[in-house]
């Protein structure tokens, strides 16, 4: 304790004074959040709904946190860093780095199966990881599959390995390979068995696609795969024909070898006119 007649500090008593005005704010937040969240849960609003009430109402508390708290240190170092000539390099290099593969699971939000994609991407990348080779899974979710394709294409990687839902559930993916930055009609695909069941036979066309890091050779039997591989495709290509035949009559391309997981979506004006003039014809 300070002894009688000693002087006062008056910055340490305005910083406490700060500190403990900031610590009510803090609690008087979170009691209003509280009683905020718990009304709008018995009104039956959805989280999404919940979030965005909470976030407004933080708002109009401002800033909450210590000015010279720990969080608030790391931030103004990191800021600090990335301004610096290392920090300036480092953003350079990581916007011109190349990787050999890229594998891209293709989902969207609120999609039961996202989950199971994105383990059948990572079951990929291990696979191939394996023979030295540098492969990255793109599961950014704030951009669109066909984004992501015409990203890596931009950046030099013309090889990629998609695998989507529909794929998923027959077991496959799809290596391709792009000869045109961003354009999908060029892309070349080849579909092929998951791992481990196609380890092997991914691995392979892979590198027959360009990446000589993979050291497996072909063997005999390999060739013997693939001719009974390419006759159970045209056997099924036959089967199917009836009904692709029908797709095409009603105005679709049929190609799913180029569509793949994502194309360009139809405008919804015109698809909208398509039905409309479909509806005419009828009558």
């Amino acid at each position: 304790a300070a002894e009688a007649g000693s002087p006062v500090n008056a910055s340490a008593v305005a910083g406490g004074s700060e500190c403990a005005s900031l610590e009510e704010r803090r609690k008087d937040a979170q009691r209003e959040i509280q009683r905020l969240v718990v009304r709008l849960r018995a009104e039956g609003k959805s989280e999404a709904e919940i979030r965005a009430a909470k976030q407004e109402l933080l708002a109009k508390f401002g800033s909450l946190r210590k000015p010279d708290g720990k969080r608030e240190e790391k931030k103004k170092k990191w800021q600090e860093w990335m301004q610096s000539d290392s920090g300036v390099e480092k953003k350079k290099d990581a916007r011109e780095y190349k990787h050999d593969l890229v594998v891209i699971p293709v989902f969207w939000r609120g999609r039961h199966d996202q989950l199971d994609v994105q383990k059948a991407a990572e079951d990929i990348k291990a696979c191939v990881a394996q023979q030295g080779v540098d492969v990255w899974v793109d599961s950014r979710r704030h951009y669109t599959p066909g984004q992501k394709f015409a990203h890596w294409e931009h950046r030099g990687v013309m090889l990629r390995v998609e695998v989507g839902p529909e794929d998923l559930e027959n077991g496959v993916c799809r290596v391709c390979k792009a000869k045109e930055p961003g354009e999908y009609k060029s892309v070349e695909r080849k579909k092929i068995k998951l791992p481990p069941v196609g380890a092997r036979k991914l691995l392979l066309t892979l590198k027959d696609w360009g990446l000589d890091k993979i050291k497996l050779e072909k063997l005999a039997r390999d060739d013997e795969d693939d001719e009974e591989e390419d006759e159970s495709a045209r056997t099924s290509s036959a089967k199917g024909g009836k009904k692709d035949g029908k797709a095409q009559a009603a105005g679709g391309d049929g190609d799913d070898e180029v569509a793949g997981n994502w194309a360009p979506r139809v405008a919804a004006k015109a698809e909208k006119e398509h039905k409309g003039s479909k509806g005419k014809k009828r009558k």
